[in-house]
């Protein structure tokens, strides 16, 4: 599912209309039935399946074409049976069930329909607005917030956006309530995967508006969706063994963070690699021999033995493995410092053919920072998975925000610069390849704040 700013949203639209006579009528009239019909669905599933003839829905109406959407919507809601009430917010007029109230009415109408409505159905302004908000606008939506403090059960439906989000950088403008629901109109916007955007969002859907698929293809924006995933797994056939799904070796782990190479072999495991291997001290087997029996293990040697016998021996038993994974709970120290960079030698030396997918996080990360030029010792395809303050020590004292749309930027910078796959992570976690091309992860969820989860992502990729 393709991401898109204002600018290539805009010249979607006009290239529908020259290239398949898809007018902005055509367009609008399809939004709003999608955007109701997905509301309706939404009612049957989370909404214990009430009848539309005992919904009373209010639109607020804006002047521009996210009214239209809006009206056109409740068009729709009002033929299958439900309780229509539309405030135009440019002229203050208001209908209540077809009927026009009196202008002298319509304030104290328009307060008795927020009280007895189920939805506020917010279709003021949309994608072609990035100024403040009016006072008067303002002054509506706080409205419609303090009647949702009262009432737990009125639900807010933001149509293609919440009124005051930019939708490029996620911004908000102080009157910006919370929907409950966003159904967005042909694709996602940008600005609502980096904070404080995200957070008003709710639960998000997606409208059709009729683009013919072929407009939106060369978009280089995805949002990542269980759908692109299962497309991407590759299949596992009836007829398979071990070898089938790869191997995946992992040089993690050290005595004060042991969990680091157990949860990443886990994860690799689990993801589906049909062999992992852990590479270890004799100090460390004792460790993980007894708790993960499905692994096999490589014996290192100790580190008195020097940097080169350590990488050598991981290099030498790499032949036919198809990821290593380096750097989780390795701790930091020039010894550590020197194996990756023996290893990362070697590698940069090996066929394309063969040498295996490499993946670094963590203190491999840590350890790389502290070098000049660091990214000139990448082997090709190589994946890196820094959060924001590793991040930052990559990018030699950056800051680095959380969730600001600032991530995007700098993660597509680096990844062409720095020719690394970056997953740059966070609540919704970045992906950029070299040549540009960008997933972004909705799925925020505070339950990964926690250690380990790092380890975890990156087993995942590795298997």
């Amino acid at each position: 599912m393709k991401i898109v700013t204002v600018d290539e949203m805009r010249t979607l639209e006009t290239r529908a209309a020259q290239e398949y006579g898809l007018t902005s009528q055509i367009l609008m009239e399809n939004a709003g039935r999608s955007a109701a019909e997905i509301l309706v669905r939404y009612i049957a599933e989370k909404d214990n399946a009430r009848p539309l003839d005992e919904l009373a829905f209010l639109v607020l109406v804006g002047p521009g074409n996210n009214g239209g959407d809006g009206m056109v919507m409740a068009r729709y809601l009002e033929q299958w049976g439900g309780h229509i009430s539309a405030y135009h917010w440019k002229e203050q007029h208001l209908t209540v069930r077809g009927r026009e109230i009196a202008a002298e009415d319509a304030a104290a109408t328009l307060e008795e329909a927020l009280h007895q409505c189920d939805y506020v159905l917010d279709a003021l302004l949309g994608t072609g607005h990035s100024r403040p908000l009016p006072d008067s606008m303002r002054s509506l939506l706080g409205r419609v917030n303090q009647e949702r403090e009262k009432r737990d059960t009125l639900r807010i439906v933001a149509i293609d956006l919440p009124t005051g989000l930019n939708p490029d950088t996620g911004e908000v403008d102080p009157g910006t309530i919370k929907a409950d629901i966003t159904i967005t109109l042909a694709c996602p916007k940008l600005g609502f995967f980096f904070f404080p955007g995200r957070e008003y969002i709710g639960e998000l859907y997606v409208g059709d508006i009729g683009l013919p698929a072929v407009l939106v293809q060369d978009i280089r924006t995805e949002m990542l969706t269980g759908e692109l995933v299962r497309s991407i797994l590759p299949g596992r056939p009836l007829n398979s063994n071990k070898g089938t799904f790869g191997k995946v070796m992992l040089f993690c782990g050290s005595p004060p963070y042991p969990g680091s190479a157990f949860l990443g072999g886990s994860a690799a495991s689990r993801i589906g690699a049909g062999l992992v291997t852990l590479a270890v001290t004799e100090q460390m087997l004792a460790i993980y021999a007894g708790s993960f029996h499905e692994s096999t293990f490589l014996l290192l040697p100790e580190e008195s033995a020097g940097s080169f016998e350590r990488a050598n021996s991981i290099l030498n038993h790499l032949e036919g493995y198809r990821a290593l994974l380096t750097g989780p709970g390795l701790g930091q120290s020039p010894y550590i410092r020197e194996v990756i960079l023996e290893l990362l030698e070697s590698l940069r030396a090996m066929p394309d053919e063969k040498r295996p997918y490499l993946v670094i996080d963590a203190d491999g990360l840590n350890n790389l920072s502290a070098l000049e030029s660091w990214w000139t010792l990448m082997p090709k395809d190589t994946v890196i998975t820094p959060h924001p303050g590793e991040m930052g020590r990559l990018c030699k004292g950056v800051k680095v925000s959380g969730g600001g749309i600032d991530r995007l930027w700098l993660a597509r910078s680096k990844a062409a610069e720095w020719q690394v796959t970056l997953v740059l992570k966070g609540a919704c976690t970045i992906i950029v390849e070299p040549g540009g091309c960008t997933r972004i992860n909705w799925q925020a969820n505070p339950a990964l704040a926690t250690a380990g989860t790092g380890d975890v992502l990156a087993g995942m990729i590795a298997g």
